[in-house]
């Protein structure tokens, strides 16, 4: 092997739903009363603060509010979120014109009768008051959808931590199995060597303990984990029969990668190709660094025995590893697995990132 490196309380879930409940209704509040506040310096008559124009701003936006509710929760829900968005904007234009028009009407006329005592006149004409409920409406719509959109954003990005977590808790235990695969076949030779590769695994599973549980590693002690798990495995074949091959071209520097990615390609390797009735098999594992791309490559024999297997590329490690790919790595990577006759081959290349 040639390693080469060049260059009765509430519970918590109840606290979190109330706690999200009163934050809404708060958003709420506050912006009405900006909203007011708004209104109110537009519509007051003089520099000064008049009773009339208090009176006034609350009555107009009252309407206001009436029509921005129906649509954040009737409009809204049946009919653009179900996409019969021309629907939606004949509702929506309705709810500008209705509103405007009973704005129109209230001030022009109807207020008189509930409050005689003040002397209210329509400051503004049919269009013009569809331009204030059209702006209401546009606006609170719009906070609706990024606030939806934001929390869909959310959960997306919690389903894709608990599906990692949930690939990475697979990958680690299989990678486990494996290990005590090699550790068992050596102690039924009654091996010298088992004590070394008990040591190595123990340095390979504190490295799994200690450095997978974080989002990336450094690709240098990555390498150096998968060296160490080579090195262990070529205790378990016959040198005479077996070739083995890991070259590692380019420089690691400050490059960052998932943990246990290439694991799983480079298990599958042994597992299908030292296993037939070759009489050589081979493996030949090639990772080379450019800037901040890996191309990692491994070729290796292909068994009479183990074919169907490998047509069917087996193992819960290759395809936790296409997920995991396409979870921490979209459109920043490119694989390809080729069965041939006597051959099995990956190629894999990532854009990596920096410390």
């Amino acid at each position: 092997m040639t390693v080469r490196f060049r260059e009765n309380k509430p519970s918590r879930s109840n606290l979190t739903d109330l706690m999200i409940f009163r934050n809404r209704w708060w958003q709420h509040l506050i912006f009405w009363a900006v909203a007011l506040l708004i209104l109110f310096n537009i519509f007051k008559g003089s520099g000064s603060v008049e009773k009339i124009d208090v009176i006034y701003t609350f009555i107009f936006l009252v309407p206001i509010v009436s029509i921005v509710y129906l649509n954040l929760y009737l409009a809204v829900p049946r009919f653009l979120r179900k996409e019969k968005y021309l629907l939606y904007t004949l509702i929506l234009l309705i709810l500008m014109g209705g509103g405007a028009l009973f704005l129109y009407l209230l001030f022009d006329s109807w207020i008189d009768i509930f409050l005689p005592g003040f002397y209210f006149i329509s400051y503004y004409n049919v269009p013009v008051l569809m331009l204030y409920t059209g702006s209401f409406l546009v606006l609170t719509t719009l906070l609706k959808l990024s606030r939806s959109w934001f929390m869909l954003l959310r959960v997306e990005r919690m389903t894709s931590t608990h599906q990692l977590q949930s690939l990475q808790s697979q990958i680690n235990p299989h990678f486990l199995l494996n290990s005590l695969q090699t550790i068992y076949a050596l102690s039924l030779e009654n091996s010298e060597r088992s004590p070394e590769v008990i040591l190595q695994l123990s340095s390979i599973l504190k490295y799994t303990l200690y450095e997978t549980g974080q989002a990336t590693v450094e690709l240098e002690k990555e390498i150096g984990m998968i060296s160490s798990y080579v090195d262990m495995y070529r205790h378990r074949v016959d040198p005479d029969r077996t070739e083995i091959k890991l070259v590692v071209d380019g420089d690691p520097g400050e490059l960052l990668i998932a943990p246990m990615l290439l694991i799983p390609f480079i298990e599958n390797s042994f597992k299908h190709g030292l296993m037939g009735t070759q009489d050589l098999s081979f493996i030949d594992i090639h990772m080379e660094i450019s800037g901040d791309i890996l191309q990692f490559s491994i070729h290796n024999s292909r068994g009479e025995n183990n074919r169907n297997e490998l047509e069917q590329h087996t193992g819960i490690g290759i395809d936790n590893t296409r997920q995991r790919l396409e979870l921490l790595y979209p459109g920043q990577h490119k694989l390809d697995i080729e069965t041939q006759v006597n051959t099995f081959t990956v190629n894999l290349s990532i854009q990596l990132k920096q410390q």
